[in-house]
């Protein structure tokens, strides 16, 4: 069955032009995917053109508007959502030109399409109390709460995007003075970490666990039941856990509506900012590409902007002293958990 130049173009700038020439990573490709699936489906729904039919000549800034709509009423996706997806239609369309007449016609017309403008919204993140207690919810005596005591603490202190810390190999963590992790960030940019020294203990403890394993330096730092790298799915679930215990322990505290993993990342800048780190170092830190990214960290609270927190230190979160982790030695205020 001949192909129609749109399918040609589309399937080359998916299988090769995005991986190989533009070095995405596999997450942002499934998401340039996922905005073409959704279109291929639109067309063949509302407009019941087939998808190995759909050529330039379908395309247009109406039909484009006519898709947005549909992901809105339809699909039920928001502004963000909307906007991803008119990107990835954008950016494909720029490639396309440049191999197609009838797409250069068309690029014009969907590159001026607005964006949706979106609501601002309000991150969620914890308090240093809130976060002292989340971290004594886990029972270190048990194995799988121990490693979510670890996890939640690297994630944490690393500031680390949910995909990143399912990423980590246990050949990332380099136990120097200070420890410090490699993160493999969006778009295939990698940054190194420094740890402090308390869940830096906590990371040693549990990797020496691990033996045999340990010495397989590609294996996943998390690992599920089969021994696969957790997913963004089961942090989200051990942060649910956690929340939902530290609720019923103390209803005064975790106000938020939703946590998620990503508000362990903003409790991170929040509380470095709030240390007096500059926005510019907490920018490399998060992997940010733009100081504007960060800087909504600066509206959180107006106490941020009270010059007397320059003088705070970032906090520690645990209530005793971390003694020398041997064996299945814990601290003493987490064996007390045992009943």
């Amino acid at each position: 069955m001949k192909t129609t130049a749109f399918s040609q173009h589309l399937g080359t700038y998916i299988e090769e032009y995005l991986p190989k020439v533009r070095n995405y990573s596999s997450n942002t490709i499934a998401s340039y995917q996922d905005a073409f699936r959704l279109l291929l489906e639109f067309m063949a729904e509302q407009r019941h053109i087939k998808p190995y039919l759909l050529d330039y000549k379908h395309f247009s800034d109406k039909m484009i508007f006519a898709y947005l709509a549909w992901l809105e009423t339809e699909r039920h996706c928001g502004p963000a959502t909307c906007n991803q997806r008119l990107s990835a239609i954008s950016s494909f369309f720029k490639y396309a030109s440049q191999r197609s007449i009838p797409a250069l016609k068309i690029c014009a017309a969907i590159a001026s399409i607005p964006p949706k403008k979106a609501p601002h919204s309000v991150f969620s993140y914890f308090s240093v109390e809130e976060l002292a207690f989340l971290l004594q919810m886990p029972n270190p005596l048990k194995p799988l709460e121990r490693r979510d005591l670890v996890l939640l603490s690297l994630l944490y202190d690393s500031g680390a995007r949910a995909q990143e810390l399912c990423g980590i190999r246990l050949g990332d963590i380099r136990f120097s003075k200070p420890t410090n992790v490699l993160l493999h960030g969006k778009g295939g940019k990698n940054r190194i970490v420094p740890l402090m020294e308390r869940p830096a203990k906590l990371l040693r403890q549990y990797i020496s666990e691990k033996a045999p394993d340990a010495a397989n330096k590609e294996a996943p730092l998390f690992q599920n039941q089969r021994g696969e790298a957790i997913t963004p799915a089961c942090i989200r679930n051990v942060i649910h856990k956690y929340v939902a215990k530290g609720k019923a322990a103390r209803p005064d505290l975790f106000h938020e509506s939703a946590y998620s993993p990503h508000s362990m990342r903003h409790s991170k800048a929040v509380h470095m900012l709030e240390a007096g780190i500059e926005l510019v170092y907490i920018r490399d830190f998060l992997g940010h590409a733009s100081i504007q990214t960060t800087e909504i960290y600066a509206t959180v609270s107006q106490a941020i902007l009270n010059k007397t927190l320059h003088n705070r230190k970032i906090p520690e979160f645990t209530e005793a002293e971390l003694k020398s982790l041997k064996g299945n030695e814990y601290p003493d205020f987490l064996k007390k958990k045992k009943k």
